[in-house]
């Protein structure tokens, strides 16, 4: 074959690999918010959602390790204690999320996560002394403007969803800043693929949840709830198929995250997260029929376009 025809099957080769790597993500991403919202509808209990979703990528991973479809990691103890912040973190977003939604709108939620860069240069200026250029902070003008009116005209609003999802984007961007600053460039073991490496911090996160997931919720708390959606016509096989299903997926859209993110660049990185969110917000109004008033939508609109903004403008300098 010529070298412009072999360039030319590669290329089609990988364009249809990032195509189907990006609509599974996509997929995945809109049925898990969809599905945990189910969940949460029918067990008001956030804590203990955000907590078995967590496990979840024990079992699996589990799996391919011992059958050896996976390699598995090898850490020293004090690799997993460098790791356990970064797992907090990935802790405190999920489930700050979880519980957003739980007391919210799903569109609500994704707007608040989309003040991450907001924290992140806060973090990183207040903190570490870090300041990014004017461009850059002018792009988290739309984004605090999109929250502002998207929060005062949010037909579903209370305080819960907000704090929640606000501590949502300030853990990622904890996270963000802590795996830059503590974690690049060093060697914590072997097999640390980006697959193997998002299952250590879930188990780790997991294994931090689990005592605080008890004392807020606890197995009473538990009880009346599972009775409670059984009472209203829920039977045990659907809870336990939504609760399934919905750590199945979180776990499955984050693996498939890692894989198609891995294969582009970093704009092409911005520009389809933010894309995702528009799918998500755009998918949960129509599967829930939430209203949204146009100022509403208008700030909903600013706070991501700023997001896209700022990660642009930021990966530029």
């Amino acid at each position: 074959k010529q070298p412009e025809e072999q360039a030319a099957g590669f290329l089609s080769k990988r364009t249809l690999k990032l195509v189907t790597l990006f609509t599974l993500w996509y997929v995945l991403n809109v049925g898990y918010n969809i599905g945990n919202k189910l969940v949460l509808t029918a067990l008001p209990i956030p804590w203990t959602s955000a907590t078995i979703e967590l496990f979840f990528g024990l079992p699996y991973v589990g799996f391919l390790w011992l059958t050896g479809l996976r390699k598995r990691p090898k850490l020293s103890m004090e690799s997993i204690k460098i790791l356990c912040p970064s797992a907090f973190f990935l802790m405190g977003t999920h489930v700050g999320g979880v519980i957003s939604f739980s007391a919210g709108a799903i569109s609500f939620t994704h707007v608040l996560k989309a003040t991450e860069p907001v924290w992140t240069a806060l973090i990183s200026a207040v903190f570490f002394r870090e300041f990014l250029s004017v461009p850059v902070y002018a792009s988290l003008v739309p984004i605090i403007i999109g929250v502002m009116l998207a929060s005062t005209h949010e037909l579903s609003f209370t305080w819960v969803s907000l704090i929640a999802g606000t501590l949502s984007a300030v853990t990622s961007a904890c996270k963000a800043i802590l795996s830059k600053k503590a974690l690049s460039g060093k060697s914590l073991g072997e097999n640390l693929t980006p697959g193997n490496m998002f299952a250590i911090l879930t188990i780790l996160g997991c294994a931090m949840i689990l005592p605080a997931s008890l004392m807020v919720e606890g197995p009473a708390k538990i009880s009346v709830a599972w009775a409670h959606a059984r009472a209203t016509g829920y039977s045990a096989a659907h809870l336990w198929g939504l609760l399934g299903l919905s750590g199945w997926l979180y776990y499955m859209y984050n693996e498939v995250a890692f894989m198609a993110l891995s294969e582009v660049s970093p704009v092409t990185h911005a520009v389809t997260n933010t894309v995702k969110r528009v799918v998500i917000i755009l998918a949960s109004l129509v599967v829930f029929h939430t209203g949204i008033t146009p100022l509403g939508a208008l700030g909903s609109g600013l706070a991501i376009f700023g997001a896209l903004m700022y990660s642009l403008a930021a990966r530029k300098q």
